[in-house]
């Protein structure tokens, strides 16, 4: 059975967030939970494009570590979102978007209307390191439940969109 793959859509200028976000979900991949992608696997001499093209399409589960860098950068607008927002109506990937730096989120349509995290779209950032910690401790619980719901063979893309309903944090 092939786990779950999560694809981390961020801007290199976040890396300290991803890389935070990570340290926290590499616990569900260490329990053979989920795969994690992010750009920084793309070896050496590989295209590039084409690498976040296919994890893009195997994705069961996209994070959008969202600061202003993510909203202005014209790849991920214009690339990575487009593409992840259309396997979303169509297929069910679920979009988990998370505030890391104070931005106008609220100011972008097709982000506004989406719950986010942390809780309310409060930013990571706003928080002391251990708020910090408890918040991505939940986003990795989060992740996980979704994850537990995606289909046996996630790598067979003729299943059913997963289900819509809300998980609560309460």
């Amino acid at each position: 059975m092939t786990s779950p793959t999560v694809f981390i859509s961020y801007s290199h200028k976040d890396e300290a967030w991803k890389d935070r976000l990570i340290s926290h979900l590499g616990v569900l991949q260490h329990e053979g939970l989920l795969d994690l992608w992010d750009d920084r696997r793309i070896g050496a001499g590989e295209d590039w494009k084409k690498e976040i093209e296919e994890a893009m399409a195997k994705a069961n589960v996209a994070i959008l570590l969202v600061s202003r860098h993510f909203l202005t950068s014209n790849f991920i607008l214009k690339e990575e979102v487009p593409r992840l927002m259309e396997r979303r109506e169509k297929e069910g990937v679920r979009i988990f978007p998370i505030i890391a730096e104070p931005c106008a989120w609220k100011q972008v349509k097709w982000l506004s209307c989406m719950n986010l995290r942390p809780k309310d779209g409060k930013p990571l950032s706003g928080g002391n390191e251990h708020q910090i910690d408890t918040d991505l401790v939940a986003i990795a619980e989060e992740v996980a439940a979704i994850i537990k719901r995606v289909p046996e063979d996630s790598s067979d893309k003729s299943h059913a969109p997963l289900p819509p309903e809300k998980i609560s944090l309460a």
